[in-house]
Order: C-alpha cells, then sequence, then structure tokens
C-alpha cells in the first residue's frame, strides 16, 4: 500500500500535537505545586530528575511494546511477556539476597542496576537460545518459552521474598509495585535516556521492514525481507529497552502493552510512525 502526501501530513501533525501535550506536562511537573515564583533548586532537581526517568522508561517501554507485538504478532504481547522484566526483578532479588548467605564478596560490583541489567540479559539469552525452530526465531515457540520462563522468575521472586528478612521486604515490595528511584544518578539516567533514544531511532529506521514482517513469512520471503535477523533485532532491541527501563524504575506494568494500541488508533499500522508516536 502507497504512503501517501496525506498520510505523512496526519502523521506529523499528531505526533506534533503529542510533542506540545508531552512538552506541557513536562512544564507542569516541574511547577505546579509552587505558590510564589520558581521552585527551590533542590525541588527542581529532585522534579527534573523524576520527569527524566519517567520520560526515558515510558518511551522504552513504548517502543518495546510496539517491537513484541511485530515480532510475536499478537496484539497482546508486552515486555512482560517474555520474562524480560521479571529477569531483571529476580536480579535485583538475588543481589539483595546474596549477602546474607554469605555471597558479599561475589556482588560487590553488583547495585541494583547492575543486577537488573545481568537478570534481563540472562533471560533475553534464555528465551533466545530455546525459542527457536530449526535455528531460527519461531513467534510461536519464543511466546511459549517467555511464558514458561516468566512463571518461573515469579515463582523464584515470591520464593526469595520468603526467605528475606523484615528489613528487606519493604524495598523488595517497593520494586515490585515499580518506583522511580531516588538513588540514580544523572549519568545513570543520562546513559539509559541515551540507549532509548538510539533503540527508538533503530526501531523507527526498521519500520518500513517490520510492516513487511507483519505478512506471512512466505510473503516476507518473496518480498526479499531476511525475516529471521529482522526478529532477532527486534528481540535484541527490546530486551535492551526493557533492561534498561526496569534499571532505572523497576518493573513498570500496562504501558508497552496500551501505549501502541493508542497511537494505532490515531496513526494507522505502519511501524515507523507507531514507534516514533508510542514512545
Amino acid at each position: 500500500m502507497r504512503i501517501t502526501r496525506r498520510d505523512l501530513l496526519r502523521a506529523a501533525l499528531v505526533i506534533a500535537a503529542w510533542s506540545v501535550l508531552l512538552a506541557a506536562a513536562a512544564a507542569a511537573r516541574i511547577l505546579i505545586g509552587e505558590e510564589y515564583g520558581w521552585p527551590a533548586p533542590e525541588v527542581l532537581e529532585l522534579r527534573a530528575q523524576r520527569l527524566a526517568i519517567g520520560s526515558a522508561v515510558g518511551a522504552a517501554l513504548a517502543a518495546s511494546g510496539v517491537m513484541l507485538q511485530a515480532l510475536l504478532r499478537n496484539p497482546l504481547a508486552s515486555p512482560y511477556v517474555l520474562g524480560l522484566s521479571s529477569g531483571a526483578t529476580l536480579g535485583v532479588f538475588a543481589r539483595g539476597l546474596l549477602p546474607i548467605l554469605g555471597g558479599a564478596s561475589l556482588i560487590e560490583f553488583g547495585a541494583d542496576h547492575t543486577a537488573a541489567v545481568i537478570g534481563a540479559v540472562a533471560v533475553m539469552a534464555v528465551v533466545y537460545a530455546l525459542g527457536q525452530k530449526r535455528g531460527r526465531i519461531d513467534p510461536l515457540g519464543l511466546l511459549l518459552v517467555g511464558v514458561i520462563i516468566n512463571s518461573i522468575n515469579g515463582a523464584a521472586i515470591m520464593f526469595i521474598s520468603y526467605l528475606a528478612p523484615h528489613f528487606q521486604r519493604g524495598h523488595m515490595t517497593l520494586w515490585l509495585l515499580g518506583y522511580f528511584n531516588e538513588n540514580a544518578a544523572w549519568t545513570e539516567i543520562a546513559v539509559v535516556a541515551s540507549v532509548t533514544l538510539a533503540g527508538v531511532a533503530a526501531a523507527a529506521w526498521l519500520g518500513p521492514a517490520t510492516d513487511v514482517a507483519t505478512l506471512s513469512s512466505v510473503e516476507a520471503h518473496g518480498l526479499g525481507l531476511r525475516i529471521h535477523r529482522l526478529r532477532i533485532a527486534l528481540f535484541v532491541l527490546a530486551g535492551i529497552l526493557t533492561a534498561g527501563s526496569v534499571m532505572l524504575a523497576g518493573p513498570i506494568g500496562f504501558v508497552g502493552l496500551v501505549c501502541p494500541h493508542l497511537v494505532r488508533l490515531s496513526l494507522g499500522p505502519r511501524h515507523r510512525p507507531l514507534v516514533i508516536g508510542s514512545a
């Protein structure tokens, strides 16, 4: 289906309108709550930090949702469905329990954000290894393996919560709820934001190929698409973005599922504007 100039203009106007709303929401997040004048410097820094984390995490999860829904050909797909979020959470919980078991020396390097990345990457490797058929990624196999790994991670998280001492359970519960980590340094936020921006740009660049990938495998191959390479790229990009979001804010739900569908109502199914609009 040919893209008309009218389609491009409509997509640009809708994305521009959302960008204005985003800028207005950011300004409100900084200024609302002050009756007189500009917020105090420490208040301004705290609000700016929360705003930066929320923007980076929201964009990462929304773009991940678009890629996973295209990869799995499933409208209910989200960063949770492959166990990536639960893997990152399991990494954080295991890191918190190791010192109690005498393994503190093993994790001196491992702050929560490092443990989250390790957990997500480990799950991504396992799901990729098991979710193949004849040496190629199989969307159905990937989905089934992800659901199984997600259930195993959930059971392990509950078991670790049971073993943890009372003084740690509050932090674990807070992490499970998802929260903006007040201990995150600006350098960490900048790294995640940069990775998110690069991931969204890469996903947008792959948009036309992703459109073709929504056809049957035979049709996609007939049009010259190397669908196996595209699936690997989408899977890795979604995993990296999800790991970065969990690193900063814990397992935030719903964003990766609902944002792509809201954008489709306004922009249609084409993946390049869909990725940009969702982010």
